[in-house]
């Protein structure tokens, strides 16, 4: 791209159509050169200068920026052309010969072949808003739960006595070992299930694989994994559906039962419910730093540790006591899924910043501009409805609004049950859960944040 005489000599933007630069750079682990014409954010979106340049989108998102200087020799120059070029056209062509990784025996780090982390690449709430409102929704007096208040998953009346509970839920990898992230993308598509109340039943895979990118071995791993945490949930995964795709993803669509009197909602909290959150905040903050290579092993096992563990236990728990409304915390980030709490149950919450539960270290990375580009969103999404103390740090606005894969339970029950459901969580292993806020007042879906 660029006037081959006036642009810079030492600077080459080069595109390639139909290929994003991610997906080349990946390949790349011997050449050094960067994605598009200028710096770019943890988001894939077009470079401002190849905009300027008016370079067509389909280009621009393959760009590859090289830069050379004097000890840069012509046989160097000439070796980064061969493989860049022998790259793409594997890309394009689908040849296996291409990738690094293609043999079982090399290390395969997932995070390398992906644009983003986990839950954090889901589409930003506010352009999801939008999209839904143009989409019709037909009536049907058997659908308990649609689309209407932005709930964890859908519920279907069967008879007087039976409702069935269905979700899918997919994403990129969120961590490098191909088991973990299947367990963990199982985990996270159960929560969905929990938090309405159910009781998962089985569930189907949903899985995107780069086929001439990784060795098969990879998604056996992933699936394993994903079975595995099935198996601990008490059901099977039997059967799915996969495509082949240019960067990995995995999930499930989760199907499970209750009964129509007992389905949760986000939609329903009472004036005066205790706010309880079963697991810390941090995952994606955390994620984001160890792809940059941030992290600390330790710090990235704890976050492992609280993803990869099954919302089941907080279900169980709640269920003896009078929930009033519960969702589980994901993508959108605590703050996100507490406004549509609020919004659809038309109250105001207050929720206390120091009791919120975080994982050890997501703090001081956040300190350091770990921030995946879905907690950003997330801050911009429930600023019409938060109203934030002075005393509240912008990094504290952060982790309250960080995009979470796989997170806990945000339950509403009656005050003098909430102690008591807190003990119930922390005897079966959820030692971060706390009270966290309250319900307070009838409103508009606000939210005061205090410390």
């Amino acid at each position: 791209n660029g006037h081959p005489e006036k642009r810079l000599p030492n600077t080459l933007s080069i595109s390639f159509p139909g290929i994003v630069a991610d997906s080349i750079l990946s390949e790349l682990t011997d050449v050094a050169c960067s994605a598009g014409a200028a710096c770019h954010s943890d988001q894939v979106h077009m470079s401002h200068v190849l905009e300027a340049m008016k370079v067509p989108e389909e280009r621009a998102m393959g760009t590859l920026r090289l830069s050379v200087g004097f000890a840069s020799t012509e046989t160097e120059i000439d070796a980064a052309v061969e493989r860049i070029v022998a790259t793409v056209k594997g890309l394009q062509s689908g040849s296996a010969d291409v990738s690094m990784a293609a043999t079982e025996s090399a290390q395969v780090k997932l995070t390398r072949y992906t644009h983003g982390l986990g839950c954090a690449c889901k589409l930003r709430p506010q352009a999801l808003a939008r999209i839904l409102s143009g989409v019709p929704v037909r009536d049907d007096s058997n659908v308990l739960v649609g689309t209407a208040t932005a709930d964890d998953a859908a519920v279907y009346r069967l008879s007087d006595d039976l409702a069935v509970v269905e979700s899918v839920d997919f994403f990129t990898p969120i961590v490098d070992d191909p088991y973990q992230f299947g367990a963990i993308a199982a985990a996270n598509a159960l929560s969905d299930i929990y938090a309405m109340g159910a009781k998962p039943l089985f569930a189907l895979s949903v899985v995107g694989f780069p086929s001439q990118r990784l060795p098969e071995s990879v998604l056996t791993q992933i699936l394993k994994g994903a079975a595995d945490k099935a198996a601990e949930a008490g059901i099977s995964i039997i059967g799915g559906h996969t495509i082949d795709d240019t960067e990995p993803k995995y999930g499930l669509a989760v199907t499970g039962s209750v009964h129509p009197d007992k389905v949760l909602t986000n939609a329903n909290p009472r004036i005066g419910d205790k706010l309880i959150l079963s697991k810390p905040l941090g995952t994606g903050i955390i994620t984001t730093a160890a792809k940059r290579g941030l992290a600390e092993p330790e710090v990235v096992e704890r976050a492992i540790a609280v993803m990869a563990t099954l919302n089941r236990s907080a279900a169980e728990a709640m269920a003896n006591y009078d929930v009033s409304a519960c969702t589980d915390i994901t993508g959108f980030g605590l703050l996100g899924h507490l406004k549509e709490m609020t919004t659809g149950g038309k109250v105001t919450a207050r929720i206390q910043a120091d009791a919120v539960p975080l994982i050890s270290g997501a703090a001081e990375l956040a300190q350091a501009g770990a921030i995946p580009g879905g907690t950003e969103n997330n801050r911009e999404f429930v600023s019409d409805k938060v109203t934030w103390s002075d005393a509240i740090s912008p990094t504290m606005q952060l982790l309250l609004c960080d995009a979470q894969t796989s997170g806990g339970l945000l339950i509403a029950l009656k005050p003098e049950q909430a102690g008591k459901l807190l003990a119930d969580l922390h005897q079966c292993g959820l030692d971060a859960a706390a009270i966290i806020g309250e319900i307070s007042a009838t409103g508009l879906g606000e939210i005061e944040v205090g410390q």
